[in-house]
């Protein structure tokens, strides 16, 4: 495998942290590179990517991926994408179930995560910055809290239905596991409810991905991860 290495490149407190977590349970070589965020005394872009993330790619964010000279030394964007790809190149014993597992419920369990779900939080994440504010009416404050609670449900009554073991694809982590991590942590850290009183099947979860030797690792290699640093401005 030490021919394809791929280059990652880290950006602390952003989604790239479900990535390392990715790279430390797939245990392959990798290159890591980390970038910090602009410091909030920025003057034009308080809290963005750095100019040495944006000189690797147009892109310009976290996570991204290069592949190694096998694959062409292809820069990969976009989490999913990145994530795809790293199961389907690197998990030769199939242990993420991409191959012969039950791919349409990880596909169905993703695609929630990254529609409905990362909807939801980036309003209430929008909210929190200004950008947008409740109005007025009957459905004035839909998207502070209900359409958030709806999403959750639908996720818990999934996660207690389906396969044994405590992880959405079963008794180890799959890549929906993978790709859930980050809103479901933007929701932990930023307070946007309590978890263990409200949903505590996906509470016990979240720590379980937690308490894995390699987000740990991941954690430790990383370069900080505390959604709760921006800001806040009252409603």
């Amino acid at each position: 495998m030490s021919d394809n290495k791929p280059t990652f490149h880290h950006l602390n407190n952003s989604q790239s942290q479900r990535i390392l977590w990715l790279l430390e349970e797939l245990d392959i070589e990798y290159n890591l590179i980390l970038h910090t965020r602009n410091p909030p005394t920025h003057p034009t872009a308080p809290f963005q990517s750095p100019p040495a993330l944006v000189a690797v790619s147009p892109h310009g964010t976290a996570p991204l991926l290069i592949t190694g000279p096998k694959d062409g030394n292809r820069t990969i964007p976009e989490s999913l994408a990145i994530a795809t790809y790293l199961i389907r190149t690197f998990d030769t014993d199939d242990k993420f179930g991409l191959k012969d597992g039950d791919w349409v419920r990880d596909e169905v369990i993703t695609s929630m995560a990254c529609t409905n779900l990362q909807r939801a939080t980036g309003f209430i994440m929008m909210l929190d910055f200004g950008l947008i504010r409740t109005g007025e009416g009957p459905m004035g404050g839909v998207l502070d809290g209900p359409e958030l609670r709806k999403q959750l449900g639908s996720l818990e009554r999934e996660l207690v239905g389906g396969p044994e073991g405590g992880f959405f694809m079963g008794e180890r982590p799959g890549r929906a596991d993978v790709i859930l991590e980050f809103p479901m942590t933007m929701v932990r850290h930023r307070g946007y409810l309590d978890l263990g009183v409200e949903f505590p099947r996906l509470d016990e979860w979240l720590q379980r991905c937690y308490d894995r030797p390699a987000y740990r690792r991941a954690l430790e290699k990383g370069n900080g991860y505390d959604m709760s640093v921006f800001p806040k401005v009252p409603r």
